[in-house]
């Protein structure tokens, strides 16, 4: 499932990048189409260096905590009876640079140079033995993260470009340094308990082991993977086996919010259709926010799969923008236009914009093209 998460600053009513999902295969493709992977080059080509100017205060060193050797962190990792934690990577891929920063962060430094002896492979440089490397420990997508004993046998893994902060605590989940917050209610539900109320209350825990969107002044990247779409199948499930009725209250919102991503996911459906029922219950700025956010989601993705020849993308996304002065959902528009009464107008030729710019970009890099 792909969620490129836009929020809107409605307020400004200009949108700005939140989360990007980036995970490399072994052909250096991801598992999305090739448009989807040229967007994120493109945006994040395009951000990475006003995001990593805003990263905040904290200490950056200098010096890398990786040494380049396999073979000497292995010698060393023996000596010292240590882990070893072995970053593997490439240079093209789009997260490279964002990494390479988290892992001068104070933080993150320390936390790693205190627990393991620590090794990075460029996992396409021969002289360092990368391509043999990625081989041997069945590397296919990047960045990804061993940890191996002391004698370089592997014991736990993980992937996906990560915030420092949500890299720390997902190696203390990996390795038992700290519980994983969830593990107590995943045996529960995977037991069967489909409880109501435990699901419900199950849900809005999991959210702290989620994505969180981006702090707008520190454009954090945050992890992103298999355990999303995990809790967004719960969610889904959950949403679809209750009464409607019963789903109108706050708490019941707050899993619609954090695990709805299209116009078509069974949360939305259920907001637009007890739009009154949902204002009067939370407010009219939490629900028309909510909704315009997946809204403007939903019809810019759509735009960027269909391009191709003949900008069929920029027509679809003319077109699906009509979506907004479509009841109930213009009751949203409405609201937003009380705001800014050419919000809509600026949301659209913003989007018009980038994909055009996305569509520049990427013209002529169609593998079909190749």
């Amino acid at each position: 499932m792909l969620k490129l998460s836009l929020r809107l600053r409605l307020s400004e009513a200009r949108i700005v990048p939140t989360a990007f999902v980036i995970e490399y295969n072994e052909f250096g493709e991801t598992t999305w189409s090739w448009r989807m992977k040229r967007l994120l080059w493109y945006v994040i080509g395009v951000l990475t260096l006003s995001a990593l100017s805003t990263l905040g205060s904290e200490p950056h060193y200098g010096f890398s905590v990786f040494q380049e050797s396999f073979e000497d962190s292995l010698e060393q990792a023996k000596e010292a009876d240590l882990s070893i934690f072995v970053y593997f990577y490439k240079q093209d891929c789009v997260a490279f640079e964002y990494m390479d920063y988290q892992f001068h962060r104070a933080s993150v430094w320390q936390f790693l140079n205190e627990r393991f002896i620590n090794v990075q492979v460029d996992a396409s440089n021969e002289e360092s033995n990368g391509p043999s490397l990625a081989k041997k420990f069945n590397i296919d997508s990047y960045p990804t993260y061993l940890i191996l004993d002391h004698n370089g046998k592997e014991t736990h893994r993980t992937t996906q470009a990560m915030e420092g902060r949500v890299f720390i605590d997902t190696i203390n989940w990996l390795t038992g340094e700290t519980e994983y917050p969830m593990a107590e209610q995943d045996v529960k539900y995977e037991a069967g308990n489909r409880d109501p109320v435990f699901v419900q209350q199950y849900l809005l825990d999991a959210r702290s082991v989620l994505p969180k969107n981006l702090d707008i002044e520190d454009l954090h990247m945050k992890a992103w993977g298999e355990v999303q779409d995990k809790y967004t199948a719960i969610a889904k499930e959950y949403l679809t086996s209750q009464e409607p009725k019963d789903l109108i209250n706050l708490r019941d919102f707050s899993i619609i919010k954090a695990y709805s991503y299209s116009m078509d996911d069974p949360g939305i459906k259920l907001v637009l259709d007890h739009f009154d029922a949902f204002v009067e219950t939370t407010s009219m700025k939490q629900v028309s926010e909510t909704l315009l956010e997946v809204a403007f989601n939903t019809v810019l993705i759509r735009a960027i799969d269909e391009l191709g020849p003949g900008d069929g993308g920029l027509e679809l996304l003319e077109e699906d923008f009509q979506l907004f002065e479509e009841l109930p959902l213009k009751k949203a528009t409405d609201w937003l236009r009380s705001i800014d009464a050419d919000s809509l107008l600026k949301l659209e030729e913003y989007s018009l914009f980038y994909v055009r710019q996305f569509l520049a970009e990427t013209e002529g890099s169609s593998p079909d093209s190749e």
